[in-house]
């Protein structure tokens, strides 16, 4: 007989959960801080509240992470949740489970153990950099692309650039040609003869062409201006010289097609 109980009386049992120990600092501060509703943009539950999300990598490491571990060492904090066997579910973001991490369940915290032989995993599965070399080589070969599609781009532009610049200049030497042509009426005059000698020149090619004759269009002008230019006085050959100089076989060809739309339109 027990002399400090009176008889009859029980002896006093032990509280229940007194000499448990509680969960490591590390999960509960893990929990308090997924938990946070205020958080939900940087971290959260999933859906159906089975593993958590970290959604803002740059704020959880710099915000967070100080806030609760006194550190922002993001891959430290990974190594962590898989001493715990937390593991990744997801390979194209950063959301991790483990069975008794489950939202409104804090009091299984108590049945995650720490491994006692860690054997660090695969890097795949919390090394950043491992995620970034693995993001390289399309990186790389995007950046190849935009190069090519940037060359392409600079070749298109020179080539609109100088079609640009021949423009201007044939624009110029129609201005010219027109400013003379005002002028001076000889010039018109010896225009239209030109003209008149360019046509029937082309009709002689075109019937020379259906005979096999071997004259070329060059030729045939060249000799023309040679007998035409024996006939005319230093005036004319001064302006017929400025005919020569400024008008090409590319305005010849546009004045004459010119020429035959207004025909056909009269």
């Amino acid at each position: 007989m027990n002399p400090f109980f009176p008889e009859g009386d029980s002896l006093p049992q032990p509280m229940e959960g007194l000499h448990e120990v509680g969960p490591p600092p590390f999960l509960t501060k893990t929990f308090e801080m997924v938990d946070d509703p205020n958080t939900d943009h940087i971290v959260s539950w999933n859906r159906g509240g089975t593993s958590f999300v970290v959604w803002d990598l740059n704020s959880f490491s710099t915000i967070l992470l100080p806030r609760h571990f006194k550190h922002s060492n993001f891959s430290s904090f990974i190594r962590q949740l898989n001493t715990y066997g937390f593991r990744k579910i997801e390979a194209e973001r950063w959301e991790f489970a483990n069975e008794g991490f489950l939202v409104g369940q804090r009091q299984l915290l108590k049945n995650i153990k720490r491994r006692s032989s860690f054997t660090s995993p695969s890097p795949s599965s919390y090394d950043p950099c491992f995620e970034l070399r693995k993001e390289r080589q399309p990186l790389m070969m995007e950046l190849v692309s935009l190069r090519q599609q940037q060359q392409a781009t600079r070749c298109y532009i020179r080539a609109l650039e100088q079609r640009i610049q021949g423009a201007e200049k044939k624009q110029r030497q129609m201005m010219s040609f027109l400013a003379r042509a005002m002028q001076s009426p000889t010039f018109l005059l010896q225009l239209l003869k030109q003209r008149d000698k360019r046509i029937k020149e082309l009709e002689d090619e075109a019937a020379n062409k259906e005979r096999g004759s071997s004259m070329s269009e060059l030729e045939a002008l060249a000799l023309e201006m040679q007998g035409y230019g024996k006939q005319r006085n230093m005036k004319e050959e001064e302006d017929h010289f400025v005919v020569e100089s400024e008008l090409d076989d590319g305005f010849w060809e546009e004045l004459l097609s010119n020429e035959s739309l207004a025909s056909t339109s009269s």
